[in-house]
């Protein structure tokens, strides 16, 4: 142990020590030599003054030497002394010891960095094996996975079963969040009986861990922390490195998740590069053969990569975009590659509801079914995948080869075509609705809102015309939406200018819906909503010129297209999945219990079993620790057979491996007395130490202040009467 200080947190200060010595300097400029004149009528007087001039000298030098070490002290406290010192964790014998170790398992774990044997999950597991080897049999130890889930029941006091679901730990997914796991550990720690209680929490330090950290919250900890009867200690152990080395993926996306034959459709990659990144490159798959390879600049800044690809044969496509070349193993290897499955479909029919008695252009039938449909002779652009089917009712064979139906105007159904429209959207299919001025407002309310468990999104108030020449305009519209993203900047004015002359004025929509675009009234002009496995998108206006311009604008056409695409895609409309989610497909009707297979990105299958969510039969499947693409494969009772592919990525959150800030840190430390060290390996003995900061500068303060005080008493006694000295009395 080293008493003296290791380090200074203000070093920029120490300037500031010439302060202290002015005292005595001003004190030896301020002295005068008189001139020495010897009388020796007053040879008795010189004896007596000498004597006293000695006392003055010795009271002098004594007050200066005070204030100047005072002074000193000050400035050697705002230097920020510091000692850091090794701590051996060690129990004692006459008390007993309560641990509760959580590790992270979040992906960002698996990163691998150079020289080690293992990763950084295994650096925690190896800390924590030798803490847990320090304990004695009356000890009790709790291991806590990041999400929560580590700790099963039985397991308190048993160490040999703790250790054992130590080494069952393994990576787990999702983002580690350090305020919750302390949360978690606080709660674990409760139930310790034991006169020593301890939290470790063994971590990479990964900056998004600690996500939107305020005081309020930080507060909270604190308080119950301070609540336990003894207060646990909480040690942040740091698994990470100073500097990672990882190129990656972050983002790969393509204009459409659903696209026709014989269309091309581009595709954007985002790559983030690391140090020693010279000569890679990006390429890029559809179903294993190579499309595009481009190279990448050796850049500090993010790089977008951007190209197309026609799609010849229907059927689903599997795209990837991978980095290679000689420099492209780093330590987290599995954000190199993002993956995409696109649906290639010859044709999508989209059955057009309408009242019947609604014919030509006066229907919102008319313009849709040309917006999706456009005819240009005899000749369609190969692009065009959809064939609208305008009706007159629901009708159960068109539904049953649909995915997505189109509602133009609400008139009051059949109750046989509103199950049959719930039982189809329930099942994953999309619901586009336009409210037009002829919407059946009683109906709608009664049977399509049914006090906000039907298939609409919020009840239907009143109608608002506009007042002539002073139209309706969208003045705020999600352009972060799939459906809105392709007009963000291009034609983001275009959408802020269309005229909206009568929309409906709504209730406050469903908990879960979404409003993409509002008018300037604030009421909403789309609002979408989950309902079951399928979306609803709801338009408070109709679909023709009389109700709004739209019809009649260049943003009708791809507006209308991507919504469509958009509902076809059914529950999942996102590239993928994250590692380490669920995967979850529902069974259809028909479909066969216990014969459904899936197989992993390395070739594995294994058979899913069957069960439930939110009340309904679903395959779910939770090994995927691997990222690449899962195929799940279904029986049916006709005999024919269903696939399903889905993508799973890296989570991009966790493979930025930026690291806390030290201010942040340090904030835990002082609002919650978090103690911080580094991971080292096993010292002999196998007991382990930490890194323990201690700060000099309260005790230097303190000494200051007490010595200034005692200058103040000095002062007041050497200027009190009968104060003159040793011969201050003689007569």
């Amino acid at each position: 142990m080293n008493p003296l200080p290791d380090t200074f947190h203000n070093p920029q200060l120490w300037p500031l020590l010439i302060f202290a010595f002015l005292p005595t300097l001003l004190y030896f400029i301020d002295r005068r030599r008189a001139r020495r004149m010897d009388w020796p009528a007053l040879r008795f007087f010189l004896t007596r003054q000498r004597a006293r001039l000695r006392w003055i000298r010795f009271r002098e030098a004594l007050l200066i030497a005070v204030r100047s070490l005072a002074l000193a002290l000050m400035v050697y406290a705002l230097l920020g002394p510091a000692t850091e010192i090794e701590e051996e964790l060690s129990a004692t014998s006459s008390s007993s010891r309560g641990l509760v170790l959580v590790i992270d398992t979040s992906f960002s774990m698996s990163y691998h960095p150079d020289g080690d044997s293992g990763d950084l999950l295994a650096r925690g597991k190896s800390r924590a094996r030798a803490l847990l080897e320090e304990l004695k049999p009356t000890d009790t130890a709790v291991i806590l996975a990041g999400d929560g889930a580590g700790k099963s029941p039985g397991e308190l006091f048993d160490l040999e079963k703790t250790r054992s679901k130590l080494e069952s730990l393994e990576l787990a997914g999702g983002r580690f969040d350090l305020l919750r796991a302390l949360d978690d550990a606080i709660s674990e720690a409760s139930g310790l009986p034991s006169t020593v209680r301890e939290i470790y929490i063994l971590t990479d330090q990964q900056a998004d861990s600690l996500g939107e950290a305020d005081d309020r919250s930080l507060e909270f900890l604190a308080s119950r922390l301070a609540a336990l009867e003894p207060a646990p200690s909480v040690d942040l152990i740091d698994c990470g490195v100073p500097e990672a080395h990882n190129h990656r993926i972050v983002k790969f996306e393509s204009d459409s998740l659903v696209i026709g034959t014989d269309s091309a459709v581009g595709f954007r990659a985002t790559v983030a590069p690391a140090p020693g990144g010279e000569g890679l490159h990006l390429r890029v798959t559809v179903n294993g053969e190579v499309i595009a390879s481009r190279p990448l600049a050796a850049t500090k800044d993010d790089e977008a990569v951007s190209f197309r690809h026609r799609f010849s044969d229907a059927g689903t496509a599997r795209v990837s975009a991978e980095i290679i070349g000689e420099g492209a193993g780093d330590g987290l290897p599995c954000d190199d590659a993002r993956h995409l499955v696109i649906e290639v479909l010859d044709r999508l029919e989209v059955p057009i509801l309408q009242d019947p008695k609604t014919e030509g252009r006066a229907g919102g039938g008319h313009w849709l079914d040309l917006a999706l449909f456009p005819r240009y002779g005899e000749a369609h652009p190969p692009e065009v995948i959809f064939r609208p089917v305008i009706l007159g009712s629901a009708d159960s064979e068109i539904l049953a080869r649909a995915r997505v139906l189109v509602l133009s105007g609400i008139r009051a159904l059949e109750p046989h075509e509103l199950e049959l429209i719930e039982s189809f959207v329930e099942r994953g299919g999309g619901l586009l609705i336009f409210a037009d001025a002829e919407t059946d407002r009683l109906f709608a309310n009664e049977r399509l809102w049914r006090g906000g468990s039907g298939l609409l999104p919020a009840e239907l108030i009143e109608r608002r015309e506009a007042t002539a020449g002073d139209a309706f305009h969208p003045v705020e519209t999600d352009l972060e939406h799939p459906v809105f993203s392709i007009f963000k900047g291009v034609s983001e004015a275009d959408l802020a200018r269309l005229s909206i002359r009568s929309c409906w004025k709504t209730g406050p929509a469903k908990e879960k819906s979404a409003v993409l675009s509002k008018t300037g009234g604030g009421s909403p002009w789309i609002i979408e909503h989950p309902f079951g496995e399928g979306k609803i998108v709801l338009f408070t206006t109709g679909a023709t010129p009389l109700e709004t311009d739209l019809p009649r604008t260049p943003l009708f056409v791809p507006l209308l297209h991507r919504l469509i695409r958009y509902l076809a895609l059914g529950p999942s409309p996102t590239p993928g999945r994250d590692q380490g989610e669920t995967l979850e497909l529902a069974l259809k009707t028909g479909e066969k219990n216990g014969e459904a297979r899936i197989t992993s990105p390395t070739g594995k299958t294994g058979i899913i079993e069957l069960s439930t969510s939110a009340g309904k039969p679903v395959l779910s499947w939770g090994q995927t620790r691997e990222t690449g693409f899962y195929s799940f494969e279904t029986a049916h009772e006709n005999g024919g057979q269903r696939a399903v592919t889905l993508a799973v990525n890296m989570d991009p959150h966790e493979s930025d491996l930026t690291r806390l800030e030290t201010g942040k840190l340090e904030n835990l430390e002082n609002k919650l007395g978090i103690r911080r060290s580094s991971y080292s390996n096993r010292s002999p003995g196998g007991r382990q130490t930490v890194i323990i900061e201690i700060e000099h500068w309260p005790w230097a303060l303190l000494l200051g202040l007490l010595l200034l005080l005692f200058e103040l008493v000095l002062l007041k006694g050497f200027t009190s009467p009968g104060a003159a000295g040793p011969a201050g009395g003689a007569s």
